[in-house]
């Protein structure tokens, strides 16, 4: 569970993600940074269905690529509030 998930209260999450969702949760460890941004955006455009990658995306955030770390933030925010 990471950081946000403890201040915010998210407990975690028992639920199977989708195999999309799994899919696109894999591709936030490419080594490619494109390929990386287009997942955050893509599970941001998931919002409450991506809740399974908010730890990840919370790591993300730390990213050496400030776009990626952008996305992934924006990302994050979407999925937890269900925008």
């Amino acid at each position: 569970m990471g950081l946000f998930s403890k201040l915010f209260g998210r407990g975690s999450n028992d639920d199977q993600p989708s195999p999309a969702v799994q899919e696109w949760i894999a591709k936030l460890d490419h080594a490619d940074a494109k390929v990386r941004l287009e997942a955050a955006k893509a599970l941001g455009e998931l919002r409450g269905e991506a809740r399974a990658a908010v730890d990840k995306l919370e790591e993300l955030i730390n990213d050496p690529d400030g776009d990626v770390c952008n996305a992934a933030a924006d990302a994050y925010a979407k999925i937890e509030r269900g925008l």
